[in-house]
């Protein structure tokens, strides 16, 4: 984003981020998503304030079932740009950037700011009856498999057990 040459003040920018944005960042978990990106540029003089609003959904693998589905993002995020000697990070929030540059690349703080507003553990939402939404045949599986059979030669411990 180009900021020289704006005046003083207020401007606003909307971005549409799409699978191509995370098709550039290589190895990541989200392969497809829409999401729209409103940026409020307040440019004063030795610093910048940048708010962006997110809204939109990715496709993400359920952690429970590993069928994919869209996970809405909703989410506020404030960056901080004042201007220094040389390009430094003070913290997660601001940044210092040289006096002579005149502009900032903003992709890599827009992806930081969505991997943040996803959850630990992303599975399925649950539908209006509170039932949850995960593939039927692999939830089956999963409770079979978490419900083995017990091992016959256990009965014949409690057995002596019992005796005693």
């Amino acid at each position: 984003m180009h900021f020289s040459g704006l005046g003083l003040g207020l401007h606003n920018y909307q971005y549409k981020i799409s699978s191509d944005f995370f098709a550039s960042f290589g190895n990541t978990e989200i392969e497809q998503g829409t999401i729209d990106v409103e940026l409020s540029l307040d440019k004063q003089e030795r610093m910048m304030v940048l708010d962006f609003e997110l809204k939109g959904s990715i496709n993400v693998m359920c952690d429970r079932c590993l069928d994919n589905f869209d996970f809405p993002i909703d989410g506020n995020e404030r960056l901080i740009v004042k201007f220094g000697e040389a390009f430094e990070e003070e913290n997660e929030d601001v940044v210092v950037l040289p006096e002579h540059e005149h502009q900032i690349d903003l992709s890599s703080y827009l992806y930081e700011f969505i991997i943040l507003l996803l959850p630990i553990r992303m599975v399925h939402p649950e539908d209006e009856n509170g039932n949850s939404d995960c593939n039927p045949e692999i939830i089956q599986k999963i409770k079979n498999l978490s419900e083995p059979e017990p091992d016959p030669r256990w009965g014949s411990l409690k057995d002596l057990i019992s005796d005693n």
